[in-house]
């Protein structure tokens, strides 16, 4: 009879049906949707669903590393984070992906890439009503709405919106991360002008390896990722996400000026323009200068 009901999950999250052997694990489960973080950290006031990620987070503030590779020596503050990085020594990708057969070091890679698939968005943002895959995105797009940029870039002190401390599965480097790399941290490659990972059909080099397999779609044509409302095809999930607000003209990017709102964050700096009056793209043969670039290239086309 033990055997029997070993695969039995009775008890069910009445939010949105998934089952569960232990009470203590739907309890743990709720919290996602309720968004209770019991477990608080002393130091910084950061509050968490579960109590084995507050003593992970602890390691931030304690510098501890209690996990060692046993072919480099690199340490680590999560056992996890060694695991993934154990990988890098033996290029093996364990985790596939049963929709489209591509492979992943870890299962948070597994897992991130199969929304693409299911279209899951359980996370909602209470002002607008835009929902999102993983919490994680939701966060950094409530900045949006707030304009907070508490996150400052100790080489120059340009601020950003998002930094979530934890350690790179790639190579095991403290790097920020908001599901996909941060701002902050594509913005301090700037400054160290550290380029690792080099494609091997055009020699190119890149900073983050997500930017390499970005680039490698070039050379093999492969489009992944689909519009669900009109199936058009992207290289990139970020592209597929630009492209759906044609369908929702959702318009997330707002002037704080004038309240006008744009689909993309490059159209609201160009729009900001009109208000400042700055005009950073100069014509060499006369001096005059404009706010698009594209006003340049026709001015040179007329003029000169």
């Amino acid at each position: 009879l033990k055997n029997k009901t070993l695969g039995e999950k009775p008890h069910k999250c009445l939010e949105c049906g998934k089952g569960f052997r232990k009470r203590s694990h739907l309890i743990q489960h709720q919290r996602i949707h309720s968004g209770e973080k019991p477990y608080e950290c002393g130091e910084c006031g950061k509050g968490f669903r579960y109590s084995s990620h507050l003593i992970q987070h602890q390691r931030i503030h304690t510098g501890e590393k209690p996990y060692g590779c046993g072919k480099c020596g690199k340490s680590f503050s999560q056992s996890s984070s060694l695991r993934n990085h154990q990988v890098i020594h033996t290029g093996e990708r364990p985790y596939e992906c049963g929709k489209c057969g591509k492979s992943f070091r870890n299962i948070f890679g597994l897992m991130t890439h199969q929304v693409v698939h299911t279209g899951e968005r359980p996370y909602t943002c209470l002002e607008c009503g835009k929902s999102f895959g993983w919490s994680s995105n939701l966060r950094a797009h409530q900045l949006i709405h707030t304009g907070e940029r508490p996150y400052e870039c100790p080489q120059c002190g340009k601020r950003f919106q998002t930094r979530k401390p934890c350690e790179c599965p790639e190579c095991g480097k403290s790097f920020v991360r908001c599901s996909n790399i941060s701002d902050l941290m594509r913005h301090q490659v700037i400054h160290t002008g550290e380029r690792p990972y080099t494609c091997l059909e055009c020699g190119k080099s890149f900073g983050w390896s997500s930017n390499l397999r970005a680039h490698q779609l070039i050379h093999t044509g492969e489009r992944p990722y689909e519009c669900p409302q009109c199936g058009k095809r992207f290289q990139t999930s970020s592209d597929v996400l630009v492209h759906e607000r044609i369908h929702t003209d959702e318009r997330p990017f707002r002037c704080p000026d004038c309240g006008k709102g744009f689909k993309h964050n490059s159209n609201l700096a160009i729009h900001r323009r009109i208000h400042t009056g700055e005009r950073p793209y100069e014509c060499p043969q006369c001096g005059k200068s404009f706010s698009q670039s594209s006003a340049l290239t026709q001015h040179q086309r007329r003029h000169h």
